[in-house]
């Protein structure tokens, strides 16, 4: 994306009839990528970038800036300047343009069709060319965070606001407005602070250092030396925006969460195939030094010799209670009696003794996914049991987790790396010593 305007922008260099200001870099999208690379630096545990997002009754994804927090936050970055998208917000933009109430209502609910852990992201709104108090205000009573550089409304803004007001007054007078039963007008999203929008507070003007004055002049007076001047030494980044927020909050809010929400605790888990047999192979449980004729089970067996699965597994578990469905638990005995040898069929009496046993129940949402080579039934009955368990399914099958995600289903999962049964082919494999 950056290297498509920058392509736009060298066009421009190398135009004899095109001169060069810095206004060309501000009108172009670089100040908006600016931002999503310091956001994403920046950020705590940033996990996704420029991230699309789907949601009922919209054609098109919802694309989320920067996914921090492990997936727990969704950062929009808003490079415009403060007092521009002020007059968008009451009403004074241009017609087709959308007012950041409106684009923060559609974070919020999409991020309710995309919850982390059972948990809905929360949406941060990072402002890199400052905010008016009253629409961070506002932002902030629909639950949205907002981090920036705070400033009132300028003269000229407040101007432009009373002198629309006074005119749509004439205009509208012995009419009734039908606009009151819109659900997304400024009055019901922000009337405790839609007063102050139209307040002029005079303020002294701030010359941002940002970056150089477009008319600023090089050494040389040329127009081709100008051009020159202008792309190597403009900072980008400062020149195109004024302030840069920080994310100390979202720190801050993911330990708060992590420390004192007891809903932010994973306590349940579901067990799929792969889990269960994970826990249970003899590969996972020391018999990993051996050499498989069969290619799969050598792989997995070196793997398991330089970083073993079961720990980081057990500890996962530890102190969760865990579910069954019936069609793993099912599919699960099925695989164990064929290729299970004696060490792991106890293993798996001992784990099946300290979980529970669930009907299969699939959440609504997995029963509607279409059937695809990747998302068969089986699975959508496992993983849609946890779904609605509210259970985190603990899983090797992450082809099934991406194709569900590209359907615009996220699921609450626990990844790990996939282990066999093999106990029973150990009897033809090479042993290895210990020290290999």
């Amino acid at each position: 994306m950056c290297k498509s305007e920058l392509k736009y922008l060298q066009t421009l260099r190398n135009s004899p009839a095109t001169e060069v200001c810095g206004n060309h870099f501000k009108s172009s999208n670089l100040g908006h990528f600016a931002g999503c690379v310091h956001a994403a630096y920046n950020a705590p545990g940033v996990v996704q970038i420029l991230s699309p997002f789907s949601m009922e009754g919209r054609t098109e994804n919802l694309v989320v800036d920067v996914v921090a927090n492990q997936g727990h936050t969704w950062v929009k970055v808003i490079a415009r300047k403060a007092q521009a998208l002020h007059l968008i917000w009451a009403g004074r933009g241009q017609f087709g343009e959308r007012d950041l109430v409106r684009q923060a209502k559609d974070y919020l609910r999409c991020s309710s069709y995309h919850p982390v852990n059972f948990q809905k992201p929360h949406v941060h709104f990072a402002f890199y060319n400052q905010v008016t108090h009253p629409m961070a205000s506002c932002l902030e009573g629909l639950g949205i965070s907002v981090s920036g550089e705070r400033v009132e409304v300028d003269e000229a803004t407040a101007n432009q606001i009373s002198l629309a007001c006074i005119s749509s007054d004439e205009d509208s007078q012995g009419s009734s407005s039908s606009s009151e039963s819109d659900d997304d007008s400024l009055e019901e999203d922000c009337e405790s602070v839609h007063c102050e929008v139209f307040q002029p507070k005079k303020q002294p003007s701030v010359k941002h250092s940002g970056g150089p004055s477009s008319d600023k002049e090089p050494p040389s007076t040329s127009l081709q030396s100008k051009k020159d001047f202008i792309f190597r030494d403009m900072d980008l980044v400062k020149s195109l925006v004024s302030s840069m927020p920080s994310f100390d909050c979202l720190s801050e809010d993911l330990c708060k969460d992590d420390c004192s929400s007891s809903s932010s605790v994973i306590d349940k888990v579901n067990l799929d195939i792969t889990s269960l047999i994970t826990l249970v192979s003899s590969v996972t449980n020391g018999g990993c030094h051996f050499d498989f004729s069969e290619k799969v089970l050598a792989m997995q067996a070196s793997e398991e010799r330089r970083e073993p699965v079961l720990p980081k597994l057990k500890k996962f578990l530890q102190g969760k209670k865990m579910y069954v469905c019936q069609t793993a638990l099912d599919d699960f005995r099925s695989i164990l009696d064929t290729l299970g040898g004696p060490g792991e069929k106890k293993r798996a009496e001992d784990l099946l003794s300290r979980v529970t046993i669930v009907e299969d129940d699939p959440s609504d949402r997995t029963k509607d996914m279409p059937y695809s080579l990747k998302i068969r039934d089986r699975s959508k009955v496992i993983f849609g049991t946890g779904d609605k368990l509210q259970a985190v399914t603990v899983t090797a099958n992450s082809s099934f987790v991406r194709a569900a995600q590209h359907q615009g289903v996220s699921f609450a999962v626990h990844l790990h790396p996939s282990r066999a049964l093999t106990e029973e082919k150990e009897k033809n494999a090479i042993p290895l010593s210990r020290d290999n």
